[in-house]
């Protein structure tokens, strides 16, 4: 088949299979590759570093195939299903008919740390996958290099993760099943300061000089940071909050955290 020509497949397409796979586990396909749905994420991998694998379109949307075939000049395949067949793979309760295959770009995490006052959040046992991803679109958002990921924590690949990120996951890096003694190692050899969010004790977080390096440790909801990981990092901070209020989200701390850091870096908008 000519790359960019739609074709009919069937539910034994070996496409198809990497779909269901990838969507039933939220995980990478095999060979590597993050199955998506919807039109904006798509819209957002053409115009992210990523490698469009194939192209997938419902029979009722296959026009939708006819912009992103111009956009990649011949260098993907496409292909067609049945609405029934595409309806039952889809991870949404009412896909939009087109999904793609993606190959996410790799850069090594110490390149990522080594970057000039390099901003990170690193997710502690974080399971909500809502929360990860819109973790990744703050960090996209206020300028962090990196996401990484500790033990016990959701998949960014799952697809609720991946919906929440909005085509972030696309653009910044993620290191995912990273022990502490990695995480705390990577920082300190580069200089990056260890900050744990917790919902109390420690210093106000406007307090904390956050102009260097800095990475941002969030913990599992409902629980926090465990005290291991308190006791490693370099500060314990927390976001000031109304009395009564016992803990903010995951998310929420960790975009607050990270914008105070683009704050107090000059961060216009």
């Amino acid at each position: 088949m000519k790359a960019g020509t739609p074709a009919l497949v069937g539910a034994r397409h070996p496409l198809l299979r990497r779909f269901r796979e990838a969507w039933r586990r939220g995980e990478l396909t095999e060979d590597g590759c993050c199955a998506v749905e919807g039109l904006h994420l798509v819209e957002e991998a053409f115009r992210s570093p990523v490698e469009v694998v194939a192209l997938l379109a419902a029979r009722s949307a296959e026009e939708r195939l006819g912009r992103f075939e111009a956009a990649a000049n011949g260098r993907v395949r496409s292909y067609v299903t049945s609405d029934r067949l595409f309806r039952s793979l889809a991870p949404t309760e009412t896909p939009q008919g087109i999904a793609a295959l993606l190959r996410l770009r790799e850069q090594p995490l110490e390149e990522c740390l080594a970057r000039a006052n390099a901003l990170v959040a690193v997710l502690m046992g974080v399971q909500d996958p809502g929360n990860l991803g819109t973790v990744l679109r703050s960090l996209e958002a206020f300028g962090g290099a990196a996401c990484l990921l500790g033990p016990d924590t959701v998949s960014p690949f799952n697809p609720k993760a991946v919906r929440a990120s909005a085509g972030s996951l696309f653009r910044v890096p993620v290191y995912r099943r990273l022990r502490l003694e990695e995480i705390f190692g990577a920082c300190k050899r580069h200089g990056v300061q260890t900050v744990a969010l917790a919902a109390d004790g420690g210093r106000r977080l406007s307090d904390v000089n956050l102009t260097g390096a800095a990475a941002f440790l969030v913990g599992r909801e409902g629980s926090g940071l465990p005290g291991e990981v308190l006791s490693r990092a370099d500060i314990v901070a927390r976001v000031p909050m109304t009395a009564g209020v016992e803990s903010l989200n995951a998310a929420v701390a960790a975009s607050l955290a990270l914008y105070e850091a683009a704050r107090q870096r000059g961060f216009a908008g």
